[in-house]
This record gives C-alpha cells, structure tokens and sequence, in this order.
C-alpha cells in the first residue's frame, strides 16, 4: 500500500485553515472557539518587536571627537524620521551625507553614534475565509472551518491578499492597458496558462495587478518575484511548464468572483502548499466530505506527474502492477500505469504522483 503525497484541486471541500500570527509577533486573538467569521474579519492583532539600530556616525564622516558631530546633525533625539531622511551632513544637497536605514525614533546621540528605535510592525490578521473558528490557539491565531473550492499550488513568494479573480484575456498580459476606462484588471489577481517572464512581473507592476496566478517560471526570477509588489502563485513549479487543462478550467469557474491567496513558499520543514480558497455556499443541506490525508494509491484516482518526462500531466490510475517494472533508464521500480489526460497510457514510478483533485 502506497500513500502519495496530496495536493488538493477540488471545487467543493471542507478546508481547515490554519491563520496565524508570524512567529516572532506578540500577539493577541480577538474571536472565540465556535464563533462564525466573515473574509474581512480581524481574529487577531499582533505586533512584532522592533530592534535598535547603532550607526557610527563619527567613523562614517572620519571624525576625530565626537563633539565634532554636533555641527553636522539635521535631527535630534525623540524626532520621528523616515526611511532614507538625512541624518547628518555638512551640506544637505550633495557632498558626504548620512541616511536613515528605515523609519524610526532617534532614542539617543551620544559618544558619536546616532541609535534608531525602528517602529514596530502591526499586524491585523484577517481570517481570509467565511466559516467557523474551530481551534484558538493562544497569542498565535486561529483554525477555521469553511466549505469552498481549494486549489494547492507548488510555490509561492510569501505573500497574502484577499481579491477578485480574472482569467487572461485571449491576447495575453500584454494586451491589458491600464486607462480610465478599462478597469476591468485594476487591483485583480490574474490567471494565465503560460509560463511567467520578466515581462509578465513589470506588467503586473505596471498594470496595478495586484496578483498573477501561473504555471510556471524561469528560477533566476525568484528573488525579483520574492520583492514585487504583488502575489505570486506557481501551480506547477519552476521551469517553463505550462499549467494543466484542469487546473486552468477550475480556476476559470471562478472569473470574477473574490479569492484568498495564501501564496506561501514552503520549506523542507514545512508540510503545507501555497494555496486559493474560494468560498461556495453549498445547496440545501449539501456539505462535502473532508479530505482523507491516508488516502492511498489505487485505481481510478486521479492524479498528477511530479518529474519528467510527463511532469505537471494529470491522469487517472488505470492499474497497479505487483511486480516492479523496467524502465527506459534501466531501473526497475514499482510503477502505476496512468491514462494521461492529453492521450496514452505510460507508467510512471509511484514516487512521481500525487493524488489531485481530492
């Protein structure tokens, strides 16, 4: 018996979701175990403390005493500054000048250093999903249970948001012009079937896009994707994959609707995926049933290739041989057979699928 890893694509589930504070904030709950949230709802404020910085002012200018400071200073202790302000300079337009690294309190000059107080970060912590609190977990946040689409992704650059959702027009991202009177893609979090460039960041920039969903990208843009301003939500990985029939039809079902965007970039000690969350009332007293993580490999489920040469292809078990089977690169290794989506039945070692769809 085999249980493959699960990434979830399922247009009806019951998703519990975990929302809660940074680690390192200190932070207070603000909703009750059993208490119904809305999207938009705080559960919890936190505050992450803020650091002192210690710049040495008097080795920065070559001074000899650090009286010698004193004519060179453009702020005083307990003055509020802002990231990049003067701090010091002998001439405030041009010449050897001392900048503020962030925005801060000026604690204290003396022995010619200048000490930051950087202002604390507040965090208002929304639930991002209509549903239920099921679990309160002290000074961190909340566990939620609500009834919606979910669609799990592969990588993320750490960013959240709460927004509507468009597919891409027909021409692509480059047709989309941002004027008075096209807003349709204004502050809209955009799907698209092809790989994301360079080109497609500055769009979304540009554009004022507030996110793109996509199947793929090239790695040398992941640091320049960790900075944009704006989601960014891989479903495939990095590479030039483009992103799968069922995955993009899903996400079409959606056009218009609001959506959460947890785009978090996993780790090796983290177990869960970036992931979308739609919330759907369902009919009557419909409920669906909450995905089963034991879920193990057998026939008929549906399922995703993790690795070439089928890599981000969806199918559906056809079999499950006892016997290992050999492959073109000469290993033998305990093989489903799959019938691919886009056409063939190919065998593909069991450590190279994951249930999808559940």
């Amino acid at each position: 018996m085999y249980y493959p890893d699960q990434r979830y694509a399922s247009p009806l589930t019951v998703v519990r979701r975990e929302c809660l504070l940074p680690e390192e904030a200190v932070g207070t709950v603000r909703v009750t175990e059993g208490k119904r949230v809305d999207v938009r709802d705080v559960v919890a404020n936190g505050v992450i403390m803020n650091r002192h910085i210690i710049l040495d002012a008097m080795s920065f200018f070559g001074l000899r005493r650090p009286q010698d400071l004193t004519p060179l200073l453009h702020v005083e202790p307990g003055e509020l500054v802002e990231d990049r302000a003067l701090l010091a300079g002998k001439n405030p337009q041009r010449g050897r000048r001392l900048f503020a690294p962030m925005r801060g309190l000026v604690a204290k000059i003396e022995q010619g250093r200048i000490i930051i107080h950087e202002m604390p970060q507040v965090i208002d912590l929304e639930a991002g999903v209509r549903g239920r609190v099921v679990e309160v977990r002290s000074g961190r946040g909340v566990v939620i249970e609500a009834v919606g689409a979910q669609i799990q992704g592969v990588w993320g650059n750490n960013r959240r948001t709460i927004a509507t959702l468009r597919v891409e027009p027909e021409e692509g991202l480059e047709s989309i012009v941002e004027d008075a009177l096209n807003l349709k893609y204004k502050g809209v979090i955009v799907v698209t079937m092809r790989p994301l460039t360079a080109a497609a960041l500055q769009i979304m920039e540009g554009r004022g896009l507030v996110g793109l969903i996509g199947p793929s990208m090239d790695a040398s843009l992941r640091e320049r994707a960790l900075n944009v301003n704006g989601v960014i939500f891989l479903t495939e990985g990095f590479g030039s994959a483009r992103m799968s029939r069922a995955i993009f039809n899903l996400l079409s079902q959606f056009d218009g609707q609001q959506v959460t965007i947890d785009a978090f970039s996993p780790t090796r000690w983290e177990t869960r995926y970036p992931e979308i969350i739609v919330n759907i009332t369902p009919r009557g007293d419909e409920r669906p049933a909450q995905p089963n993580p034991m879920l193990s490999l057998r026939p008929n489920l549906n399922v995703r290739v993790t690795r070439d040469p089928y890599a981000g292809q969806t199918g559906r078990v056809v079999d499950l041989p006892a016997a290992p089977v050999l492959l073109e690169n000469g290993l033998r290794v305990l093989c489903a057979q799959v019938e691919l989506v886009a056409g063939g039945m190919v065998n593909v070692p069991l450590a190279n699928l994951e249930v999808l769809g559940r």
